[in-house]
């Protein structure tokens, strides 16, 4: 009796064989897909983790802003507001600012301001804080 190339001879040493190769590919697809979903997780938070950055620096850069457009500002300001939700947020974004003569310069028609922006991501408060220095307005 001849045995064609695709006839397969079973012995009883080969048996079940087929079914742990089969098992452990699919224990190696699952684990590759586990880590592809937890890469892609990943990539996902640290996508809104920078968003909620840059959102709150340019809203911090717009306040800014305004100030240099006024050209000076006063000795002793202090302002604390809620900005509008940007479209799509889910977070509040809030912005404080504080003007103080600065220690740098005698004559005191530098000041000193603290501007910030604080927000709420998830369970994290966040917050960005930047100091500049703008001339003091004529009248005082």
């Amino acid at each position: 009796m001849f045995l064609n190339n695709r006839t397969r001879v079973f012995s009883r040493d080969r048996r079940g064989s087929l079914l742990i190769e089969v098992l452990v590919s699919v224990v190696i697809l699952s684990t590759a897909l586990t880590l592809i979903i937890q890469s892609m997780t990943a990539g996902l938070r640290a996508i809104q983790y920078g968003a909620g950055y840059t959102t709150a620096i340019i809203l911090l850069d717009n306040q800014i802003c305004d100030l240099l457009r006024q050209g000076t500002v006063r000795s002793g300001l202090r302002e604390t507001k809620s900005l509008a939700w940007p479209a799509g947020s889910r977070t509040g974004y809030s912005y404080s600012m504080r003007a103080e003569p600065s220690d740098i310069v005698a004559d005191n028609k530098i000041v000193e301001v603290d501007a910030s922006v604080a927000w709420r991501s998830g369970k994290k408060d966040n917050q960005i804080t930047v100091t500049t220095f703008l001339s003091v307005a004529s009248n005082e």
